[in-house]
């Protein structure tokens, strides 16, 4: 999964252009069934998976094979 730190996300939409599933949506378009992945997204960030806090930005050094425990138990796609 690609995660995007929902406090720097500046609504450029270039995860919108590489999402391979279309699952990247505007905040005023997120439904209440995919609202949890705001939250989700935000733990991703913190320190009870990655600890990275706010990266600043997407770079290459930011890269992990963690998920978030929800993610965690979706069945791997190849």
């Amino acid at each position: 999964m690609f995660y995007i730190h929902p406090d720097e996300c500046i609504n450029c939409g270039l995860c919108l252009s590489v999402c391979p599933v279309d699952a990247v949506v505007w905040d005023e378009e997120i439904t209440p069934a995919s609202q949890a992945f705001v939250a989700i997204n935000r733990v991703f960030f913190g320190d009870e998976v990655t600890g990275w806090g706010s990266p600043g930005g997407r770079d290459e050094k930011w890269v992990s094979d963690k998920d978030h425990p929800f993610v965690a138990t979706y069945e791997k796609v190849a």
